[in-house]
C-alpha cells in the first residue's frame, strides 16, 4: 500500500472528523485524561530534560496534559483541520507534515509522545526510527492506545450473533466502526480503513514484535503494558471504579492467559 495514499485518507478522514473529535473520542474522557497525565508525569521525571515532541497530535489531546511538565512542546500533524484545534497558549508550536521525516535536527528531544497515532501508518517502525533519531541519548518515547493484535484477533474469531452484551460491544468496535463512521461522517469504509490502517487492514499491533523491532532500532528497551480490558468503560461507569480495578488486577495476575482480553497497549521505549 503507497503511504501517499493511507497519508491523504487521514487528512480526509481527520478534516471530516474535526469538529467534534474531542468530543466523540472517548480517550478524552476525564479516567483516562488522569490517567495519561499520571504516565506523563513519570516519563518526565525519568526524561533528561523538558524539551517533547508530539507525534501526530491531533487536536492536542496529548499536548494539553503535557502543559506544565515539559519546558517546551512542539506538536507535528498532517491534518491542518486538527492543528487548527490546538490550544497553543505556553510553550506549544506546531507544524504540519508526516512524521516519517521531521524538521528537526538529530538528538533535539528529551521525549518523543505517539497518543493513538502508531495505528494510522503504513509502518509503525518506520515513526520509531524517527522518534530514536530526534532523542537525546537517554530520552524517553511514550507510545500509547495503540490496537493489541491479539485482542484484534479474539474479536474477529467470535460469531455475529449470540454474544454477551459487553462482548458484542467489543466485537462491533473491532468489525463495525467504519460502517458507523461512514454513516455519521459521510466517509467511506475502505477510506477509514486506510486512514487506520495499522488496527483495520493489518488487525493490529503485535506487542511482541514491537519490542523485537525497538531493539532492532536501536532502543536500549521496550517497557510494554497492556491496557483496557474488555468491557472496562462499561464495568466503570455501570458498576464502578473500584470494580473494574478489581477486575483489571485480576487479569493481570493471570497473564499471559488474559492478554488477549486487553484492547490496547502502551509502550516506553528508552534510546
Amino acid at each position: 500500500m503507497s503511504s501517499t495514499k493511507i497519508i491523504e485518507a487521514n487528512i480526509e478522514v481527520h478534516s471530516r472528523m474535526a469538529a467534534t473529535y474531542d468530543a466523540d473520542e472517548p480517550h478524552f474522557r476525564p479516567e483516562n485524561r488522569e490517567k495519561v497525565r499520571g504516565v506523563l508525569e513519570q516519563v518526565r521525571a525519568r526524561a533528561p530534560g523538558g524539551k517533547l515532541l508530539d507525534m501526530g497530535c491531533g487536536t492536542g489531546f496529548l499536548i494539553a496534559l503535557a502543559k506544565g511538565l515539559f519546558d517546551e512542546i512542539h506538536g507535528v500533524d498532517v491534518t491542518q483541520a486538527m492543528l487548527d484545534r490546538v490550544d497553543t497558549s505556553g510553550n506549544v508550536t506546531l507544524h504540519r507534515g508526516a512524521c516519517e521525516r521531521v524538521p528537526f535536527a538529530d538528538g533535539s528531544f528529551d521525549v518523543v509522545t505517539a497518543y493513538a497515532f502508531l495505528h494510522h501508518t503504513e509502518d509503525y517502525a518506520a515513526i520509531l526510527r524517527e522518534a530514536g533519531r530526534v532523542l537525546r541519548p537517554g530520552g524517553l518515547c511514550y507510545v500509547d492506545l495503540e490496537p493489541n493484535k491479539k485482542f484484534w484477533q479474539a474479536m474477529e474469531a467470535l460469531p455475529a450473533a449470540g454474544l454477551p452484551p459487553y462482548v458484542a460491544k467489543a466485537r462491533a468496535s473491532v468489525l463495525e466502526t467504519d460502517a458507523a463512521v461512514e454513516k455519521a461522517f459521510a466517509i467511506p469504509q475502505e477510506t477509514f480503513r486506510l486512514a487506520e490502517y495499522s488496527k483495520a487492514v493489518l488487525g493490529g499491533i503485535d506487542v511482541r514484535e514491537l519490542e523485537s523491532r525497538a531493539k532492532e532500532l536501536g532502543f536500549s528497551s521496550c517497557e510494554v503494558r497492556l491496557e483496557w480490558f474488555l468491557g472496562q468503560g462499561d464495568v466503570m461507569h455501570g458498576k464502578s471504579f473500584q470494580i473494574a480495578a478489581d477486575v483489571e488486577q485480576y487479569l493481570r495476575d493471570i497473564a499471559p492467559v488474559s492478554d488477549h482480553l486487553f484492547k490496547y497497549f502502551r509502550a516506553i521505549l528508552t534510546k
